[in-house]
């Protein structure tokens, strides 16, 4: 019940997916725009009144000249993100001057994080934890606010009836975060691990990278990576290989296109018990992955020097 409502709760934070294509979307705009002139017109006619034509024009016309330059910047950007993503499947990119010399003054302000003295459960149930104490404040502070509403002020029925729904909100919120902390992914890891004391080990002494609510561990024996939901723990010598993934974002706003992203990522890429060939995505930033590719390598494929194998996906976000 309680895994049910979390994920109701992080769905309404959800960005649309929805948007409309871009050359369509253009001629929409354009069509809206003129059906609403004409409109206008037709009132006119009738009334003679041509203040509506006059509303309708200025309206209209930054609507239409704002929708074509959101299109030519779309396709600019779909242009030039073409040569990135060339760039990036053939590992051009980070063989670039000005990147690696980026990259290096990136790694002389970060190191590989550190790990908990007081081991991997500890670490692990702190990097969770953060957003579980997230849930309880809120919801705390939201149910003494409604309590004191209800219970206090000289309020209307429609005020108390919106403060019992601020209780009830109150208390589904902090419920959310103290089941998080006492039956979170992490808790769910260690009952599930028969091998946690070697995995302990391991993690206790591998190299630690996180971004958000994303982290792998590449320890002696074992890589450890956690995502929002799961924690996985994948024996080394089942690892096949690891690869980085850039990601196209394009961001809208009001179904007009208002720029773009790219996200980062390292593709581990495993075999599971039953020898088939699996893959788990961890979000870093550009550097990080560079990073944890090199330590990688270095771990597993010494020879190697620079490799980039990738799978370059767009995705429509709609900014709120």
């Amino acid at each position: 019940m309680i895994e049910k409502l979390k994920k109701k709760t992080e769905e309404l934070f959800k960005p649309d997916n929805t948007v409309i294509e871009p050359k369509k979307n253009l001629i929409l705009t354009i069509t809206i725009a003129v059906c609403v002139t004409a409109l206008s017109g037709v009132v006119y006619y009738f009334t003679g009144d041509y203040k509506y034509i006059v509303i309708a024009v200025i309206a209209m016309i930054p609507l239409i000249i704002f929708a074509i330059f959101a299109f030519f910047k779309e396709k600019r950007h779909d242009r030039s993100s073409e040569k990135d993503k060339q760039e990036f499947l053939s590992g051009a990119k980070y063989r670039k001057k000005e990147w690696r010399t980026a990259y290096y003054q990136y790694k002389e302000k970060h190191t590989f994080e550190t790990i908990s003295k007081k081991g991997m459960k500890h670490d692990l149930k702190k990097r969770y934890h953060k957003k579980d104490f997230g849930y309880i404040r809120s919801g705390f502070l939201l149910t003494i606010g409604s309590v004191l509403i209800l219970f206090i002020s000289k309020t209307e029925l429609k005020d108390k009836a919106a403060a019992i729904f601020g209780i009830f909100c109150g208390v589904v919120i902090f419920s959310i975060g103290f089941h998080g902390l006492i039956s979170g992914p992490a808790q769910k890891f260690f009952k599930q691990q028969a091998e946690l004391a070697e995995i302990e080990k391991s993690y206790v002494k591998g190299k630690m990278l996180s971004f958000g609510n994303n982290g792998i561990n590449v320890g002696s024996s074992y890589t450890v990576i956690y995502t929002q939901n799961n924690v996985f723990a994948i024996d080394n010598n089942k690892i096949q290989d690891m690869t980085r993934k850039m990601v196209r974002v394009k961001q809208y706003e009001d179904n007009l296109y208002s720029g773009q992203e790219y996200r980062y990522y390292v593709t581990l890429i495993y075999t599971d018990t039953d020898n088939k060939t699996k893959a788990i995505n961890v979000r870093l930033d550009e550097f990080q992955c560079e990073m944890m590719i090199a330590e990688f390598n270095r771990r597993f494929y010494p020879e190697r020097e620079y490799s980039s194998t990738a799978l370059e996906i767009t995705e429509n976000s709609v900014s709120v």
